[in-house]
């Protein structure tokens, strides 16, 4: 493999820029390992318990001729006791549906009450069966799974993730607000994207390693920074040419471009992620999710993830600057 070639992949790249900064720094290289990542729960955290009605209060609704009759049998079929997540949410939300046209049927008020209080409770538990519907699935463990590398360093877009994770929550108030009309299909197709992007998961490893990488690229410029100045009242020298050579080809040139693709992409995804995975109403969601939730989708979490790569990234930034001021190099500052 060439030096060259050390460039096209995320980890080889970043080990490349700690061996050449050290030599042109005339200083030890040191990698540090990898911090461990918080993987996503297992389905059995992620998954909400969602209250059920009554079996005799569905067997009493099964009786009546009005279109609930049907949806109350679906349910207690085969097929319909084994849901997919998905598939009980099209559920719920016609049932409250079917429901709320039975009460106009209805001439008895104790069977009404019933169907009330049935209709109620289904639509407190909504928002916990959509929950359940993105993030208790093989899909949204596709999307953040770790197995699959690094985001690429020719990615271009993450357009397709950013706009399906924006129509989810669109969907999400629509079922928030007790929208029953609104179309799931999106749902699913989003979804299948999902189990071939796995995005998330690859922009929350490079973070790992652009943080581990960035840290110990600092530490290499504040040795030197801590020894003999790499220029004298600002006199430039051959090997401070060398350091600029390195700085604006190396470091601007091929790793800062990583770097801005994936935080831009990181600010775009993890937002929306992080909106997703609020329950409305509800505070259920099992310890170690919220964990997971709080390092890695939250981006202002002080010890998240994504504030531990931009506290990197400007500790690197401010050696940089600290370094080349040594000799009036400073990009934006003429030098002497």
């Amino acid at each position: 493999m060439t030096a060259c070639d050390k460039f096209n992949e995320p980890d080889s790249m970043m080990d490349e820029y700690l061996v050449r900064l050290a030599r042109v720094l005339d200083q030890p290289v040191s990698t540090s390992k990898l911090p461990a990542l918080t993987k996503l729960p297992d389905k059995k955290q992620r998954m909400l318990d969602v209250p059920q009605i009554d079996v005799n209060m569905l067997e009493f609704l099964s009786l009546y001729g009005c279109e609930l009759q049907v949806v109350v049998a679906e349910r207690n079929s085969i097929l319909g006791r084994v849901m997919l997540p998905i598939n009980r949410l099209r559920y719920e939300m016609k049932f409250i549906h079917s429901a709320k046209l039975c009460l106009n049927t209805l001439d008895d008020e104790q069977t009404r009450d019933i169907l009330k209080q049935a209709i109620a409770q289904k639509s407190v538990t909504l928002p916990l069966v959509f929950w359940n519907a993105v993030w208790s699935t093989e899909e949204i463990t596709e999307l953040m799974t770790y197995s699959k590398g690094y985001l690429p360093t020719d990615t271009s877009s993450n357009h397709s993730t950013t706009t399906g994770l924006q129509k989810l929550l669109k969907i999400k108030q629509q079922i928030d607000n007790q929208h029953l009309d609104t179309d799931l299909q999106q749902l699913g197709k989003i979804q299948q994207q999902w189990l071939y992007s796995h995005h998330a998961g690859k922009l929350l490893k490079s973070a790992q390693l652009l943080t581990a990488r960035l840290n110990d690229a600092t530490q290499i410029i504040e040795a030197r920074l801590a020894g003999k100045a790499l220029c004298y009242q600002q006199r430039v020298t051959p090997q401070a040419e060398i350091v600029r050579h390195f700085f604006f080809n190396i470091y601007i040139g091929k790793v800062q471009p990583y770097l801005a693709a994936v935080t831009q992409q990181s600010d775009e995804i993890f937002p929306l992620l992080n909106r997703l995975a609020q329950v409305k109403g509800h505070n259920t969601v099992s310890d170690d999710f919220n964990a997971y939730r709080q390092e890695n989708l939250d981006p202002d979490t002080t010890t998240g993830i994504w504030q531990q790569l931009h506290q990197a990234l400007e500790r690197h930034t401010q050696s940089w600057q600290r370094l080349l001021e040594q000799c009036g190099m400073r990009p934006g500052v003429e030098s002497k």
